[in-house]
């Protein structure tokens, strides 16, 4: 979902998985509406800091995530509607990539640059 309370872009936080853009407070008390059931930030500002960016750029507006040539470029064609960066500068904590992984899945870095 979008974030609430008219919060403007120097308050919002971008998700390091999924890039979903939020505010602090939101990450604290939803957690994050794709990756929630793996980075458990909801209820923790210590996870929500290592899990998110205050460094991003550019922003869409995804509404239909299946129907969109966006989405898919970007990777979140299966993700929620939402308003999302369309780069993230940062990393999760080892232990994020290592339950992607654990589950079958692949973590693919939301910062373009190579290791």
């Amino acid at each position: 979902m979008p974030p609430k309370g008219g919060s403007r872009r120097t308050e919002l936080r971008a998700c390091l998985i999924c890039s979903i853009l939020q505010s602090t407070n939101d990450f604290m008390t939803q957690g994050c509406p794709n990756c929630e059931e793996i980075l458990e930030m909801r209820g923790s500002a210590e996870r929500v800091a290592e899990c998110t960016s205050l460094m991003y750029d550019g922003m869409i507006a995804m509404i239909e995530p299946s129907e969109s040539w966006v989405a898919r470029w970007q990777r979140i064609d299966k993700r929620m509607r939402g308003i999302y960066a369309v780069r993230v500068t940062g990393r999760p904590p080892a232990d994020v990539v290592e339950a992607i992984e654990a589950r079958g899945g692949v973590y693919r870095p939301r910062d373009a640059v190579e290791d």
